[in-house]
This record gives C-alpha cells, sequence and structure tokens, in this order.
C-alpha cells in the first residue's frame, strides 16, 4: 500500500528558497548561527509571503549562536500588521551537519505557539541545502515537538516554482 505525502508545514519558490540559504549562510559568514522568520498570509496556506532576518529586527543577536532580545518581537508583529500576515515558522543555522534541536532550541522555541514550525539548517548555510537536509521541527506546547528528517522533513518543507 502506498504512503500518501504529509501536507506541507511550509511552502516557499525556489527562489525565495535560494536567497533565504544565501542570505543565512552571508549573515553568518559561516561561524556563526543565523536565522528568520517566515510569514504567511493570515489564511491557511503555508505559502511564504515574506522573510523577515533576524538581524534586521535585532542587531545584535547573532553572537555565535542566537540572542533574540525579546523587545524586537514587536518590530515582527508591526511588519505582521502592515503586511496582514503571520509568523508560521522560523529558521536557523546550525554549525555542523545535525538539524536536530539542541536542548535550547526545544526549551526555548521563538514562537511559543501550538503549530509553530523550526527549521534548522546544517554547516551554518554556506553550501547548497535541500529540504531533504533540513530539520523540520513542529510545535505541540508544554515542550513537546514533533521532528522530521530527510524525506519526511522535504515532505513538510516543499519548495515550488511559482515566483
Amino acid at each position: 500500500m502506498a504512503r500518501s505525502a504529509a501536507r506541507p508545514l511550509v511552502e516557499l519558490s525556489r527562489s525565495q528558497w535560494r536567497t533565504l540559504i544565501r542570505e543565512l549562510g552571508e549573515r553568518g559568514g559561516g561561524k556563526r548561527e543565523s536565522g528568520a522568520f517566515l510569514l504567511a498570509p493570515r489564511s491557511e496556506s503555508p505559502r511564504v509571503a515574506h522573510i523577515e532576518y533576524f538581524d534586521d529586527l535585532d542587531p545584535a543577536c547573532l553572537r555565535g549562536d542566537i540572542r533574540f532580545d525579546g523587545r524586537h518581537f514587536s518590530k515582527l508583529w508591526d511588519v505582521c500588521e502592515a503586511r496582514r500576515l503571520r509568523v508560521i515558522a522560523d529558521i536557523h543555522t546550525h554549525p555542523r551537519r545535525s538539524v536536530t534541536q539542541s536542548t535550547i532550541d526545544r526549551a526555548n522555541p521563538m514562537i511559543a505557539s501550538v503549530g509553530h514550525v523550526a527549521l534548522i539548517v546544517p554547516d551554518y548555510a554556506s553550501s547548497r541545502v535541500r529540504p531533504r537536509d533540513v530539520g523540520v521541527h513542529q510545535y505541540h506546547g508544554n515542550g513537546q515537538w514533533s521532528a522530521w528528517l530527510g524525506r519526511e522533513a522535504a515532505e513538510r518543507l516543499s519548495l515550488r516554482w511559482w515566483r
């Protein structure tokens, strides 16, 4: 019996994906983590309409690891309000091939709302990254997460041909 593919949790155009990975790699400079929030329409669509980089909101947050000062969330909410969007995911880089969550990642979701998705990119995004290379983690509340790697991650992080 054939297994049906999971419904994507996050959809980006291929162009958005290339730009996102390039930006994360450049912002981290190959030696520190970097990240961004992925924003989608307020409808249930998982299609990313805008990307807001952590260090554009909090210029001091990239210190090797990411230390996003909560005071800067108001800037993110202002972007969401002005563009009529919602945050559906965050994405950040890790230094090596591992895309599993660290203890700190699990204990401190960037957005602690049920259903929020955290994507982890390997090797500081310093080389080509495909969806199957990314860790996809979904928050369920009370410190509980689901995680998908490899082919299962690629089913939940979908790249499309639209712009």
